[in-house]
């Protein structure tokens, strides 16, 4: 837990011991309900509780993380799983590839090293 949610789980009214709580202090036995309500009130649709793991998942990714942190945090036994709940944006992976562009442009192939040019089509 970082320090903004616990500076917002402090100032947060609470009717009980739990973080989430309904009216009465109780626990709450399922959130679907709730989840669904939320999603209709804020116009969101095809969307479920768990794409909440892959959006985790995807900005630890994106932002930098390395797999095996974002694995250990998603609770994966191995990478492979931890890989489906990865996904980066179209434009994370231009990006990416930009870098590749930059390093090329800032050291261009020698045109005599260059010169034999091979066909690939048969």
């Amino acid at each position: 837990m970082d320090e903004t949610v616990k500076t917002i789980l402090k100032g947060m009214e609470r009717t009980g011991d739990h973080v989430f709580s309904n009216e009465e202090g109780g626990t709450y036995v399922r959130l679907q309900r709730s989840f669904d309500g939320a999603l209709r009130k804020s116009g969101i649709e095809d969307f479920r509780f768990h794409d909440l793991r892959h959006t985790f998942a995807s900005n630890m990714v994106m932002a930098g993380e390395d797999l095996n942190t974002v694995r250990e945090l998603l609770g994966h036994k191995d990478l492979t799983m931890t890989l489906r709940y990865a996904h980066l944006s179209p434009n994370h992976k231009t990006r990416a590839v930009s870098v590749l562009d930059r390093i090329m442009s800032q050291n261009p192939p020698q045109m005599e090293k260059a010169s034999k040019v091979v066909s690939l089509r048969p």
